[in-house]
């Protein structure tokens, strides 16, 4: 299943530039966790229609303390599977089942009820393309970081008295 893992690289060498003050560099990874979570939300709901029902089912894990401390952003149990397929899309071949598809179809405005075979034949010839809402929220996550860890080093430095 698709996560993101916010590990802060490079938080070692900040941490010996302050010494042993680990507890604050937590709240750096609390707010990457936060920003990434954030982002895989909003790729989640890619379509106006979208019930926002798989955003919503995204949460975070903080794990550790310190510079050991990660934050795992996934989607509720519940949703794994289609959380999966959203994610990485359905290849064309097999066709998705037509209850679930007509419910979703009907509930997004596609379809009219008894319709779901159509949205059925055009997944199996076509499937279906990944919204790629954990890739694209890890990049943005990256081109964040600097400026997180940069301000972090200033709140550690200004409470610390360190320079």
């Amino acid at each position: 299943m698709s996560a993101i893992t916010v590990e802060i690289e490079g938080l070692d060498k900040l941490v010996k530039k302050l010494g042993h003050v680990t507890d604050p560099m937590g709240d750096l990874v609390k707010e990457a966790g936060e920003f990434a979570k954030k982002k895989v939300r909003e790729y989640a709901k890619p379509h106006p229609v979208d019930k926002g029902t798989l955003a919503a089912g995204m949460g975070m894990e903080l794990t550790g303390k310190g510079v050991a401390m990660r934050a795992l952003i996934s989607p509720a149990h519940a949703i794994w599977g289609i959380a999966q397929t959203v994610e990485e899309g359905r290849r064309a071949g097999k066709p998705p089942p037509i209850k679930s598809i007509e419910r979703w179809g009907v509930a997004h405005g596609f379809i009219n009820k008894g319709e779901g075979y159509k949205l059925q034949i055009e997944i199996a010839a076509h499937g279906t393309k990944g919204v790629k809402m954990f890739e694209r929220a890890a990049k943005d996550t990256d081109k964040a970081l600097p400026k997180m860890v940069e301000e972090s080093k200033k709140r550690v430095e200004a409470a610390w008295g360190v320079k």
